[in-house]
């Protein structure tokens, strides 16, 4: 029997005591990243069976976790090939220069994703981001071509039945006056109504229209440093909804 292990570098798991500033924490796939990761994965490695999980997934029928499991176990790509697809992803042009501003400015950021450790890990040390914690499903690799997935971040009451429970890492952050959160889709909809504020794109921005969520709409990094400068250790203004 195969036997699988992770790929990813330990990362560390902040331990924080009260804070005077916010704490933002960023979705990975559209959000960070221009393209949805495992998608891309998914495209290029994914063997039969992918897309009808896929098509139980949107229908409800069954929950992300269970489908990027099923998903991942499906792939047939070497260490190698998979880097090599991962290279090619690029993130918003943005978000190095906010890493930066929150790094000067005491302000903690994680990124909280339903998505793959590994990937993300990679994405972002390309691009000279190597700090930050990151919380997401664990990718595991048996050394040839099989790959599966672990959950350390599951949550058996989780609505959504995501591989990540977001929601119950926003409870984790009670030393924090304000709780920020930057989203792009669906993986971002019950989490926004746990968060002080939510910087939308795409999709996100009609959900938190629809459900009365205070939010900003952006389409980049840049306008989230902004605010967070324009706020300069206050809440957000509700003004900023748009």
């Amino acid at each position: 029997m195969d036997a699988f292990s992770s790929i990813t570098n330990s990362l560390s798991s902040p331990n924080y005591t009260q804070h005077k500033t916010p704490i933002v924490l960023c979705d990975f796939d559209g959000t960070i990243s221009v393209k949805d990761v495992t998608d891309t994965l998914l495209s290029h490695f994914g063997q039969a069976g992918c897309d009808e999980l896929e098509e139980l997934w949107v229908s409800g029928k069954i929950g992300s976790q269970e489908c990027m499991s099923k998903q991942i176990a499906l792939m047939d790509a070497s260490l190698d090939e998979l880097n090599e697809v991962l290279s090619q992803i690029e993130i918003d042009a943005d978000f190095k220069s906010f890493i930066n501003y929150a790094e000067q400015n005491n302000i903690p950021v994680h990124v909280v994703s339903d998505g793959l450790d590994y990937a993300i890990e990679f994405i972002l040390k390309r691009h000279g981001i190597t700090r930050l914690p990151i919380f997401a499903n664990k990718l595991m690799h048996n050394d040839l071509r099989s790959w599966r997935l672990e959950f350390p971040y599951a949550n058996k009451d989780c609505i959504k039945q995501s591989g990540n429970c977001k929601c119950h890492h926003v409870k984790k952050q009670q030393y924090f006056p304000q709780i920020l959160y930057v989203g792009d889709g669906t993986s971002d909809y019950c989490v926004s109504h746990h968060v002080d504020f939510v910087f939308a794109k795409d999709k996100l921005v009609n959900y938190c229209k629809e459900n009365h969520i205070n939010h900003c709409k952006i389409t980049s990094f840049a306008e989230v440093t902004t605010a967070l400068k324009q706020a300069k250790h206050a809440v957000i203004p509700v003004t900023m909804v748009k």
